[in-house]
């Protein structure tokens, strides 16, 4: 190789030009928006490998791992959307704590006789969009900043789901839904797909249509937006009662996963939710990510618990861990420019 044909290929290498197999599979990994995510994933999941002696990779484990991320993705995805509209939804436990009194009141169980069977979905979809609805309405109509109407909302919710369960715990016998939940295809859990299939189909509302590009549009300037001609409160509106199907979603598969309706079962699932989608590359401050980069995150937050549950670690240390991890992805994600504006 002569010196001016050395010369030219490290400038190619400088620029990122330098073709080949590997640049160009990343290159193309790198338009889906998620590359960082993947190798984040193929880290975490290449060092509890080591860790486990292998044991972390068997298919019985990457089975457990997709089971147990399917139910935190198809929650994040609901989480996701008003984050990226630029505000956040705190209200999810008391809206999945609801939905599961409906599901204790009307899905075969030993203390009563009522058995809607399948039209469960349905219900427990429209109760939770009715509380998104309320969500939005409080927001647009009184102005109140996303935060602190929807945790109102959340603890108005959890108290009422309470005090029409008596906090009794209600066994499901509903053979149906459950095989559904906790059945699998070729080996991969019904639940992964579910989530994988609902991720896909809110990818292509948020990239290909006009309601997508009106969230983007408010969570990256809601001013201007308006300006624009969008009609900002009904936009919050709709993502809101999207979000709220989606906790509805999650609360039934809460149920029929555990066997059980309680009002409290979902009481834990916020801080995971919202790991989830920062780590997932979505930016609390609007305007960044979609339903690819919240799945993707459940499914990286889930593979490090299940890990860190192989390697023996203590519970409080995996609080910790993901404590850490939040705090690491929001610094990687967020638009401090926008700091001042945080809704």
């Amino acid at each position: 190789m002569t010196l001016e044909g050395g010369a030219r290929k490290s400038v190619m290498v400088a620029n990122g030009n330098v073709s080949g197999p590997l640049a160009r599979a990343w290159r193309g990994l790198q338009k889906t928006g998620v590359a960082g995510q993947i190798v984040c994933l193929v880290i975490v999941m290449s060092i509890f490998a080591i860790g486990t002696r292998g044991k972390y990779l068997s298919w019985d484990n990457l089975q457990v791992i997709l089971s147990l991320a399917g139910i935190p993705a198809i929650l994040a995805i609901g989480v996701h959307q008003t984050i990226v509209l630029g505000g956040i939804d705190l209200s999810v436990e008391g809206v999945a704590g609801m939905c599961i009194v409906f599901v204790g009141l009307l899905l075969k169980n030993k203390l009563n006789t009522n058995d809607v069977g399948l039209w469960i979905v349905p219900v427990v979809m429209g109760a939770g969009g009715i509380a998104g609805f309320l969500n939005g309405l409080v927001i647009t109509r009184l102005r109140i900043p996303s935060f602190i109407s929807t945790l109102g909302l959340s603890w108005i919710l959890a108290g009422i789901a309470v005090y029409i369960n008596k906090a009794t715990t209600v066994p499901l016998l509903d053979t149906q839904i459950q095989g559904i939940v906790n059945g699998s295809f070729l080996g991969i859990p019904f639940i992964a797909l579910i989530a994988l299939g609902l991720a896909l189909l809110m990818q292509t509302v948020q990239d290909k249509t006009r309601f997508g590009g009106y969230v983007y549009a408010i969570g990256g300037d809601e001013q201007l937006a308006q300006q624009a001609g969008v009609r900002v409160n009904r936009i919050k509106i709709m993502v809101f009662v999207i979000a709220g199907v989606f906790y509805g979603l999650t609360a039934l598969a809460l149920c029929t996963q555990l066997g059980s309706a309680h009002p409290r079962t979902g009481s834990n699932i916020l801080f995971p939710a919202i790991t989830a989608v920062a780590v997932g590359g979505v930016a609390l401050t609007g305007g960044i990510g979609g339903a690819k980069n919240a799945a993707l995150g459940a499914l990286i937050v889930t593979a490090l618990n299940e890990g860190l549950v192989l390697m023996s670690v203590s519970p409080y240390v995996q609080q910790a861990v993901n404590g850490i991890v939040l705090i690491a992805a929001v610094a990687l994600t967020i638009d401090r420019r926008k700091l001042g504006f945080i809704k």
